[in-house]
């Protein structure tokens, strides 16, 4: 009884030593694709920025524009 007992206990732990392992692989696929996502994010937001610059730029421009007369 002994022997059935300690081996399915080794078949047990190595059964959670691959599900661990896959857990691993799979934690570290999901911060690599949290850092690529960081990544599009901030550069979403560095060219939205550049197009409120550039309306703001264009509007400023063209709101002098019309207050000279020009238009």
């Amino acid at each position: 009884m002994k022997k059935n007992k300690n081996s399915i206990t080794r078949i047990t732990l190595k059964h959670i030593q691959e599900k661990l392992g896959h857990i691993h692989k799979d934690v570290e696929q999901n911060s690599k694709d949290i850092v690529k996502l960081q990544e599009q994010v901030a550069m979403g937001r560095g060219g939205l920025k550049v197009i409120v610059w550039i309306g703001a730029i264009i509007v400023g421009i063209l709101g002098l524009i019309k207050i000279k007369g020009f238009l």
